[in-house]
This record gives structure tokens, sequence and C-alpha cells, in this order.
């Protein structure tokens, strides 16, 4: 039986913050205070709680004859241009980093399951191909670029990294990781200072200017689980990691040795669900991270909400959590705007954006 297209949805919605208070909420209580306070329809005035130090995030409507909310921020940023079309990659090849071209926004690089690394523009001309296997066996996982050392680094689902100069020229090819390099990153301050995550339960710190072999990384941090993600903080000091089952780790810099800060949280991997990542606020020591409500989870509760979660990066408090009734899926990719006043949110086939209203 062929499988069944799931139609396109053209629902508009605003999404708004949902502070959590201080007593513990029922889940009928918690399911009428997200409907009353998290989503308005078309032409509401609700005005945003400002519960949260930062200010309260707040609506973005979306105009009804835009299908993609994409394509509505290209028409608020750009004016009514045309959309420009990306070439398609296929069934079964889906892209698993993408990050912009610090020398040049209108290109960007991508890694794929097809087994590629390559440079492209909007129009969908490949401009240089940094990495290709040649076989559906082989792919890359991850990637991350450096404007300032002029270096492209990713890793593929077999433990190796390979880093080149933007010319693409390879300086090496390592295998750093028993296993899949799900996550790869260069610390925003030193540029030097490699991270590199795995599913075989290590994240590896290494320094470029002396890496060696899979023996010469800087620390090696042993996770319980298999590891989604390892994220430098903007300032550089402190690294944000997820596993897949439900453990967010904080340590800091020059004490990675010593036991990192805990919390516990629900996003555990699914093989059909896109891997939940926790990531950083650019301004502020906030974390975000979508959850998966999970019934073996210690704090669990019967019809737990699947909310985006928003934690103090010291204390780890739980300090608010956002939720859209019209769009109830996991949030596993949350990615704030460098501002950090927008918030987008993928949610399966859906992208959230979650924005603070414009002042009077």
């Amino acid at each position: 039986m062929a499988p069944k297209k799931r139609p396109e949805t053209r629902k508009t919605s605003e999404v708004a913050l949902h502070p959590r208070s201080k007593r513990s909420r029922s889940p009928g209580e918690l399911e009428h205070e997200a409907k009353k306070l998290c989503v308005k329809g078309p032409g509401s005035s609700r005005r945003s709680d400002s519960g949260c130090p930062r200010e309260g995030l707040a609506s973005l409507q979306v105009p009804p004859h835009c299908r993609s909310i994409i394509r509505a921020l290209h028409h608020h940023k750009l004016g009514r241009t045309t959309w420009p079309s990306l070439q398609q990659i296929g069934a079964g090849g889906s892209i698993t980093g993408l990050k912009f071209n610090p020398l040049n926004t209108d290109q960007f690089f991508i890694s794929s399951m097809e087994g590629t690394t390559r440079l492209q523009d909007f129009k969908g001309n490949i401009l240089q191909v940094y990495t290709s296997y040649g076989t559906c066996n082989f792919w890359f996982c991850s990637l991350d670029v450096s404007a300032e050392r002029r270096v492209v680094v990713t890793g593929d689902n077999v433990g190796h990294v390979v880093l080149l100069n933007m010319d693409g020229k390879e300086l090496w090819n390592l295998r750093m990781h028993k296993k899949k390099v799900t996550h790869v990153a260069l610390n925003p301050c030193s540029d030097w200072c490699l991270v590199t995550a795995s599913v075989d339960q290590t994240v590896k710190i290494w320094d470029l200017r002396q890496v060696k072999g899979k023996s010469g990384f800087l620390y090696s941090l042993p996770h319980r689980h298999p590891v989604n993600s390892a994220h430098f903080s903007p300032d550089g000091v402190r690294l944000l990691t997820t596993d897949q089952k439900s453990e967010i780790r904080v340590y800091s810099a020059s004490q990675w040795d010593r036991p990192p800060n805990l919390i516990p949280h629900p996003h555990r991997h699914f093989q059909h669900l896109t891997p939940i990542k926790a990531a950083w606020h650019p301004r502020y020591n906030l974390i975000v991270v979508g959850r998966y409500p999970d019934p073996n989870f210690k704090s669990g509760t019967r019809h737990e909400l699947r909310t985006i979660d928003v934690f103090d990066g010291s204390s780890g408090k739980l300090m608010h959590q956002l939720y859209d009734p019209e769009s109830s899926g996991i949030s596993s990719l949350n990615e704030f705007n460098p501002m950090g006043d927008t918030l987008a949110s993928v949610m399966g086939y859906r992208i959230l954006i979650w924005s603070q209203p414009e002042r009077m």
C-alpha cells in the first residue's frame, strides 16, 4: 500500500509565553490555562504577560495567503519578492546540518544523507562540494563553519570528522569516535576549540591546532546515553549537552573534568523523530528545549503537555513553558535569532515563530 501523504495545513495561529506558576496544577488546569494564554485566533488583541525578566514572548500573526511561515518572514523582511526555490534532494536525502556562509549570507553550507557536505545558493546552484562519499552507506550528520579561521568541519555516520579550509582543501580526516558523530561545533570565542558529540556516549573537546588522532582530545566527557548535541554558550565558557534519554548537562570551561550541572528533562529518542537538542539563548543565561513527555520519567505526570521549556542555565530551574494547543507536536529543534527576541521551533513539518510584540 502506498503511503498516505499528510495534507498541508493552512491554519493561522498566534503563540505567546506560557508562564509557570509557583503552585502545582492539575493537568486539566494546565490544559485550560494553555488554551487561554498561549493561543489566540486572528484578530486577537490580548497583551502578553510579562512574568519573565526578559519580557514576555508574544504573537506573530501569519498572513492567511502565506502557506509557509518562512515565506511570511521572507515577505516581511525583504518585501513581496519572488520566493526563491531550492533544489530538492529527494526521498531519503534529508539535510542533517545547515549553516549560512559567514562571508556571504546568500549562500549556505549543508551536510546531508546523500553523502555530501556542500556550499550552495538560494537558487539551488551547487557552488562547491567539500566532501562526497558517492554511496548511500555513508553520510554526513553535522557541520560547522568559522569565518575567522576560514574552515569547515563536518562529521559522518561512522565516527569520522573532516576539517577543510573554505577553498575545499582537506586539512585532515580522522576517526574521532567509535560511532556516528551527531554534532560538531566550534567555540564562538576560541575557534581553535572544537567539540564533537556521538552516539558512542561521549562528548570530546579538541584543539584544532594539535589534533593528531582519535586519542588527541583535550577532554572526553562520558555520558550514560548516546548524545544528540553539544553547544558552546555564546560567551564560549560553558557547554550544553543533550542526551537521547532524559538528561541535559551544563559544563564549565577550564573545569571540564568537574561534575556538570545536571538538568533532568524528558526528551527520549525515537527513530522517526528528529533528535531533540537543547540550545542557548544568545544574550541571557537561558536554555530552551522541547519536551517529549515520558510516563517513566521520575517527575512526569499524566496528560503532560508537549511544551517548549525554558531553564535557567545556572540553577537548572524551569522558568517558563511555551505551548500552542493548535500545534501540539514535539518541538525537536529551537533556535533564537541573534537578538534573542524571536524563537523558531521546528515541530515535524511545521515551524512555529514565537516573538515579542512591537512596542507602541
